[in-house]
Formats: C-alpha cells, structure tokens, sequence
C-alpha cells in the first residue's frame, strides 16, 4: 500500500472518528433537549389542566364541572409534546387530544427515536366525574431531530467526500517528489552517482533534494577519488604492499608480482621476512618496525629476496597505515623500488669515470710523441693486435668443445690482445701532433692539408676555418686534429675519392646554444656500402667517435653508396677557451 493512500485512510479514520465523536455529542444533545422540551410541555399543560380543574369546582353541579374541563380540552386541541386523554368515572375514554397537524404522517425511524426520546412516565389528575391523563410525546420533537440530523449527516458526507478528495490531491502534490526521489536512490544504488534531484516547489521537499545532491556529490568524488588511488597502486611502477600489525603482507599490487615473482595468492598472509635475505634479516626486520611505532622510512637502500632466490637492491619507503576514526596504527604500507639496474648503472658510471681518468693520465704521458709514432702504432701495432686477437677468437671457437684447457687458454689470450688492442688506440687517440705546438689549430690544419696535396697531388684538398680557433684547448684541438686527420685518411685509402672537404667553424650550436668547435669532412668517393663501412668503420670512426663523446659532444656519419662519406662532429668549448675568445 502507497505512503498516498496510507495518509489518506489515516485522514478517513481520524475525520469518521471524528463524525462519531460528533454525531455521538449530538445525540446526547438532542436526548436532553427532547426531554427537557417534553418535561417543559408536560408541566405547562398539567399547570394550566390544574387550574381550569380548580375553577370548575365554582361549578354547582359535578356534570357542569365536568362540561367545563371537556370544552376547554375541546378549545385547546392538541397540545405540544402531550396527549390528553380524559377518562369517565367508568373507565370510558371521553375525550383524546386530536393528531398533530405538524409533519402529519411522518415519524422519525424507531432505532433513532429509542436513542433520543425520554421514557416520561403520565401525570394523573383526578376531575369531578373522571380523570385526566397527560402522556408525553415527544414524537414530533424528535421527528425534528431526525430532519435536522438528517440535514447535517449530508452536509457532513459532501464534507467528508470533498475532503478526502482533497487531501488525496493534496498528498499526491505534496508526495509526488518521492517518486523522484526513489528513482535517484535507486540508480545510486545501482552505481551511478552522477544521479542529481531538481528542486522542488516545497520547502521540505527542496531541503531532501539539495541534501540528495550533495550527498550524491560528495560520494562521486569520494569514490572517483578512491578510483583514482586504486588505478595508480594498480598502475604503479613501484611494488606497493600493506602490512597489518603483525607484519603479514594484506596487499599485494601487480608491480608488486612482476618484482618478486609471488602471486597475491601466494604472498597474502605471510610474513614480510619471506622477502629478507637472510643476512640482512635482522637489521631489515627493525626497518619495517619503524613505521608501526609512528615513523617513517624514506627512500632507504636495501635488499629484499625474489622468489627464484634473486637479490634485489631496492629503495624502501613504508609510512604507517592510520585509522582515521581513533588515529590508531592498523598495519603500514610499504613501497619498494627496484634500483638494481641502477646500482648496476652507478658502477658502469664509476668504472667509466675512472676509466677516462685512466685515459686522460696516459694521454697526457704520450702528448709528446711525434706524429709517426702514432701512425706506426695504428698501422702496425695495432694490426698485429688485432690480428692476435683474430687468432684468439678462431682458437677459441675450434677447442671451445674438444679441448677445455686450450679454450681458456685462447679466451685469456683474446683478452689480452683486446686489451692490448685498446691501449694502443687509447695511446693514438691521445698522440698530440707537434705542430700544434709551435703553430696553432688552423695552421696545423693548413699544414696538414698541404701534406696530404703533396702525397697526393690526384685528390683535391679544400679546407674552410670559420671564427676565432685560437685558445680553444689542448683537449679541442688533439680532437679537431686528430678528427680530419682520421677522415682524410680513410679518404684516401678506402674512398677511391678525389676531392675531400674540410671545414672547422666556431659559433653557436643549433641544439644547445653554446659556443661550439664544428668539424665537417666530405669526400665524393663510393660511401660507406657493400664492404666499405666495415673497412673504414674500426678503429677511425671508433676513435673520433669516443674522442668527441670525451668532451660532451656530438658525432655523426651520413653516407650513401656512391655519394661520398660526411663526418660531423660539434665539439663544446669549455670555459677557458670561451674566456680566451672574449
């Protein structure tokens, strides 16, 4: 049954209680109205039957006085709310008031005239010659009654059919909303919080809806706030777990999985220890105490155990987990990153570091070596090396199966000629020309350039210097030398080319905006293609290429079969040199 027609039967009861109530008060009403009109008639009559009784006695003869009694009761006639009945000496009825001539016929029911009408008892009066009897009516007084209950009973149903008419009209307006409102608690239950009320023309009702709305509000952006958290735990990159108080792993994210191989199946329920090594176990276990005790642990270097027995250096963060409701630590959640790679890294760095220091050292040892030393060292020593390791590699690989000893033996062997093979280039890369000494960059280069004319007047050699090239640095210019001179070679021993072009022009670098040494060299021959970019792509482009990297630059080779090679390299010049140029 509707809450609408629910009020509306309340409001039927309460009005029919209410008609009852009434009616039940105008009954009472009206029974002591009868009575009290009837005891008044009968008393009015029996004073007045008393004193025409009382003049006829004057009357001499009984008879006569008798006479006088009939012709009054016959003047009177019917007397309101009383019957008259005069009786003879002999019990004869003489005389009885006539009918009443009001409402002739009509009589109200019985049921109603037993509830309201008074049970009066006759008044006896004795006369000369008979007796008089008054017996009350109240037949007509209570027939007026019935006509005007009768009068209001359909007043009062109009009124109680006009009234539920319009309480059920008036609850259907005022409720109507709920049917709104109903809808909108249904779609939130079904999820979808985007469900907002209109306002509505009654007060109460409009304080319901922009109550629902923010309700609605407030649980859309909580719940697309938890979504949102939820999506970057799951999409995290970094392992993120929760513990409860008793260090038993409860979450387990996906980057969690792929770092140590355990399903969530798997993990929830342990204890974090599973993840320890074991020689870190103690010291680890104090860790992730901390943050039960309120503390917090930020980006801490440690290791942690993966399921195939892997030790990973990882970065450790954990915070304590913090009901909201009594500010009491429930667990705490704990983010892992693997730094392995970058620890591995750091080290590469270091040994790298260390490396070009190394190098550096014995670049400044052999900077005083003449120019044929480094050719002799490239073109011979280093062929050999290369050689030895060649032959290294091919013993190596025929014994690798056949005979164990003679394969470590050839492997320590390839070692060491590529190690001899690397410090005869890092000798080469670092050889200083001595024309640098005593004539600068550009007239080594003018000079170098002459040399190649004369050694090989068939080639074309064209060279462009751009900008102020003084004061550019030992590192500069061994670099710049060293670059043309590797291209010009490989130019005219494997190009088949007869013109090569050189340029070194100082200015800004288009990337960086920093001062900067450029370096081009191109020649026409075949390029670098079916076998030539092996022959001219060892040592050379190696060396220039690591020379140029040394001082924080940029190398690069474009080259297309039949159209010639194009070196490039910008240097970066450091701060002296900058300095010399201002």
């Amino acid at each position: 049954m509707s809450l609408r027609t629910r009020l509306n039967l309340l409001s039927t009861a309460l009005m029919v209680l209410f008609l009852v109530a009434s009616g039940a008060m105008m009954l009472d009403n009206t029974r002591k109205s009868i009575r009290e009109e009837v005891r008044a008639a009968t008393k009015v009559t029996v004073h007045l039957l008393t004193t025409v009784i009382y003049s006829s006695q004057f009357v001499p003869h009984a008879d006569s006085q008798s006479q006088v009694v009939l012709n009054f009761l016959n003047t009177v006639g019917r007397v309101r709310s009383n019957e008259i009945r005069y009786y003879n000496n002999l019990g004869d009825l003489v005389y009885v008031s006539p009918p009443s001539t009001y409402k002739a016929g009509r009589y109200a029911p019985q049921w109603f005239s037993r509830l309201v009408s008074p049970q009066e008892p006759p008044v006896v009066l004795k006369v000369s010659g008979g007796i008089l009897e008054v017996i009350p009516d109240p037949s007509r007084a209570t027939l007026d009654a019935w006509d005007d209950l009768k009068g209001l009973a359909w007043v009062a149903a109009l009124f109680f059919v006009l009234v539920n008419v319009l309480v059920f009209w008036v609850m259907g307006r005022a409720l109507k909303p709920l049917k709104t409102i109903l809808e909108g608690l249904s779609h939130m239950e079904q999820g979808r919080l985007d469900v907002r009320l209109p306002d509505f023309p009654l007060p109460e009702m409009s304080v319901i809806s922009h109550t629902f709305n923010r309700m609605a509000q407030a649980l859309e952006s909580s719940m697309a706030e938890n979504r949102r958290l939820a999506l970057i735990v799951q999409q995290s990159g970094d392992a993120i777990m929760i513990l409860d108080p008793q260090g038993k792993i409860s979450f387990w994210n996906p980057a969690a999985e792929r770092l140590f191989g355990y399903a969530p199946g798997e993990i929830l329920g342990q204890p974090a220890s599973l993840l320890l090594p074991e020689e870190g176990r103690s010291e680890s276990g104090e860790e992730l105490a901390v943050p039960l005790r309120g503390g917090r642990i930020d980006n801490v270097e440690t290791r942690r155990v993966t399921r195939d027995g892997r030790v990973l250096d990882v970065a450790l963060s954990a915070a304590p987990l913090v009901d909201p409701k009594n500010g009491q630590v429930i667990g705490e959640i704990v983010s892992l990153r693997d730094i392995t790679e970058k620890k591995r890294a750091e080290a590469i760095a270091r040994e790298l570091e260390q490396n070009r220091r190394l190098t550096q050292l014995i670049q400044r040892h052999v900077e005083d070596e003449r120019r044929s030393l480094a050719r002799e060292l490239h073109d011979e020593l280093g062929q050999c090396a290369t050689a030895i390791k060649t032959i290294g590699v091919t013993i190596a690989q025929r014994t690798a199966e056949r005979d164990p000893e003679a394969h470590t033996q050839a492997k320590t062997i390839v070692s060491i000629a590529g190690h001899l093979y690397d410090l005869v280039h890092n000798m080469i890369r670092k050889l200083r020309p001595s024309a640098l000494d005593h004539l600068g960059l550009p007239e080594a280069l003018q000079e170098a350039l002459d040399a190649w004319r004369a050694t090989h007047p068939e080639m074309e050699f064209t060279l462009r210097l751009e900008g102020k090239l003084e004061n550019l640095g030992e590192e500069v210019n061994i670099t710049v030398y060293r670059i043309v001179q590797e291209c010009l070679t490989n130019a005219v021993k494997h190009s088949g080319a007869s013109r090569a072009q050189v340029q070194v022009a100082r200015g800004l670098d288009a990337e960086s905006g920093e001062d900067a040494v450029q370096v081009t060299v191109q020649d026409d021959g075949r390029g670098m293609g079916n076998g030539n970019a092996s022959s001219r792509g060892g040592y050379g482009l190696l060396g220039m290429r690591e020379r140029v990297q040394a001082l924080s630059g940029r190398f690069w080779v474009e080259s297309r079969p039949g159209e010639g090679v194009r070196v490039c390299a910008v240097i970066p010049l450091p701060a002296k040199a900058k300095m010399g140029a201002s």
